[in-house]
């Protein structure tokens, strides 16, 4: 798996900026609003067509160099270990996990979110979704929220699923 993540992860390095589906950080630490995160490349990467969806601590977010990090997945949020903290209030389970490599010599933590299947990923009763590099409130984008919806239940628009604008199957308007 390590030779995967990091051959990923060098992937990621190499965009210009940040996506929807990915972010990079150094040793940020708010645990609720990592919940909301999960939330949102969840989301993301289901409306993005991805698999899954990263979160990484250990990578500068403007260089997208190796710094290292000191943030720790095992760490308990109030007496409950993160992982509970943040699974408890996510719906429906995605089943994320956290990964430790190393790159240049530097420690990195990796958040590993695999895409929404049959609804929108929540957290705390509310859904997420990435607009470039911000975290927002899906509900504040119904065209967006539709779309995923739609993604969801039948998949990425194709030939074979979308509606024809012309069902005129009899070949008639071929005809001069």
């Amino acid at each position: 798996m390590n030779s995967t993540l990091i051959s990923k992860i060098d992937e990621l390095r190499q965009y210009d900026t940040e996506r929807e589906w990915f972010e990079f950080k150094e040793n940020w630490n708010d645990p609720r609003e990592l919940g909301e995160y999960i939330s949102a490349i969840s989301n993301s990467s289901a409306y993005e067509g991805r698999e899954y969806g990263y979160f990484i601590w250990g990578i500068h977010d403007k260089t997208h160099e190796p710094v290292g990090t000191k943030f720790d997945p095992n760490q308990d949020v109030k007496g409950e270990p993160l992982k509970h903290f943040l699974a408890r209030q996510i719906y429906p389970d995605v089943n994320f996990h956290f990964e430790e490599i190393y790159l240049e010599d530097k420690r990195v933590v990796v958040l590993v979110i695999p895409a929404a299947k049959i609804i929108p990923t929540s957290f705390s009763e509310e859904r997420y979704i990435r607009i470039g590099s911000s975290k927002e409130k899906l509900r504040k984008y119904p065209e967006k929220e539709s779309f995923l919806f739609s993604i969801l239940r039948t998949g990425f628009p194709t030939i074979e699923n979308t509606a024809s604008e012309y069902q005129e199957l009899s070949f008639e308007i071929m005809l001069p």
